[in-house]
């Protein structure tokens, strides 16, 4: 069995969200922290966070998840995690083309695919994915962002994107491969979260809470800090049926 969590918040500061959550095609609504749990061995949890400071981040956001939950299955492997993603960068462009109003639209992309015990991460851009395992959290995604970055937490110069450019240009996901055990979390999350809250206050939060009140507090630390950007978050974990 997997319990799954998700949330997203506009925030204290953006006008509108532009984050966007699928969890196996289902769309996570602002508000509180919403939770279930499945029998299903094959799922998967997607967010993207459209581009601020780009035209209708939330189009590309939105596009992305689209075209990913339409070529869902591709996703349980290395190869099609990037034919996947490099199908959505490109439905992002064309989108942009076709539409004035929507030039330089682009959108972060970080998920995972789960299947039994497999795990697929990937991303591109600087939403992260984190394992949560033996008490400990480590962050499996990579960053997409310039060097001179690195030491700056406010710094939201990206590398990578799906769309975002001039003019159309290639990506090459971050992507990997782990097993997971019954104990452990997946927890994903755009850097609304990450450039706000220390990763050692993320790992007691969650060790600490299950899951929905989890991410509901990390939601209302984010606010405590003033919230200037959206937040969105997922949290996975295995359990056994009782």
């Amino acid at each position: 069995m997997l319990r799954i969590a998700s949330a997203t918040s506009t925030g204290l500061v953006r006008e509108r969200n532009e984050d966007r959550i699928s969890i196996a095609g289902r769309r996570t609504l602002e508000g509180p922290a919403a939770e279930w749990r499945t029998e299903d061995a094959r799922q998967y949890a997607l967010i993207a966070d459209g581009m601020g400071g780009h035209a209708r981040g939330e189009v590309a956001s939105d596009i992305a998840l689209t075209k990913l939950e339409a070529m869902h299955h591709l996703l349980f492997e290395d190869e099609g995690i990037k034919v996947a993603l490099r199908a959505a960068n490109r439905a992002i462009y064309e989108a942009a083309v076709s539409n004035r109003d929507l030039f330089g639209m682009g959108t972060t992309i970080v998920g995972v695919a789960i299947d039994d015990k497999r795990c697929h991460w990937f991303n591109v851009g600087d939403s992260r994915a984190y394992l949560f395992r033996g008490g400990r959290m480590i962050q499996i995604s990579q960053d997409h962002v310039p060097s001179r970055s690195g030491n700056n937490r406010y710094d939201h110069s990206i590398t990578q994107s799906l769309g975002g450019a001039r003019f159309f240009t290639e990506i090459f996901p971050s992507h990997g491969e782990l097993v997971i055990a019954e104990d452990d979390r997946i927890l994903l999350c755009t850097d609304g979260l990450s450039d706000l809250v220390q990763d050692t206050e993320i790992e007691r939060i969650i060790a600490d809470h299950e899951p929905t009140f989890a991410l509901d507090r990390l939601i209302a630390r984010c606010f405590e800090l003033g919230a200037p950007d959206n937040i969105s978050l997922a949290l996975m974990r295995p359990e056994t049926n009782n």
